[in-house]
């Protein structure tokens, strides 16, 4: 399995595996209960333009509670697979449906006071998409394609740096994210 070192500056660092070899049922994202949620940005609430679907301990982000909720048996297994492929113990995830390429999400970090930052795990399902980074001085910019069946493994980059997925306009195909975190 090729596993590339996409970028790292002491600890914080961007791995991209293109093809990870997930072992799962074929009909895995029929257990994802997909939702359109609105978020606040700039003092208004607004639809996200995704669908998600949060599994995990409580969680909060951009003004949405999420309430706790079980993983679905294939989104365990996937953890199961990631936590053990990396060391690092996943106990949540989120899950991204982007429909088309009109569907994007903004710049970024993950660091909520509840998550540890010190890895998040990144399934890409669908359409390739790429994903940019920049830093928060906006000196640094990294953009990585992630196409179908790739991770991307996010070590200590929340601290510093945010992400974005832009809109692609023309795209028709969709695609599915599983960010998976560790609550405490």
């Amino acid at each position: 399995m090729q596993r590339e070192v996409f970028w790292e500056k002491d600890d914080e660092r961007l791995e991209l595996i293109p093809s990870f070899p997930l072992v799962v049922a074929e009909d895995w994202n029929n257990s994802i209960d997909w939702k359109q949620k609105s978020i606040r940005m700039f003092g208004r609430m607004i639809p996200e333009p995704r669908l998600t679907s949060w599994y995990g301990p409580p969680y909060t982000y951009s003004g949405v509670n999420m309430p706790g909720r079980p993983l679905p048996a294939p989104l365990q297994t996937m953890m199961d697979q990631l936590s053990a492929f990396t060391g690092f113990a996943f106990n949540s995830v989120l899950c991204n449906c982007y429909r088309h390429g009109l569907d994007a999400m903004g710049w970024h970090s993950d660091n909520e006071k509840e998550m540890d930052p010190t890895c998040i795990a990144s399934l890409s399902f669908g359409a390739a998409r790429h994903i940019h980074f920049r830093d928060h001085q906006k000196s640094g910019k990294i953009k990585l394609l992630m196409p179908d069946h790739s991770l991307l493994l996010m070590w200590n980059m929340q601290q510093h740096w945010q992400h974005a997925l832009p809109k692609v306009k023309g795209l028709k195909e969709e695609r599915i994210n599983l960010t998976f975190r560790r609550i405490r």
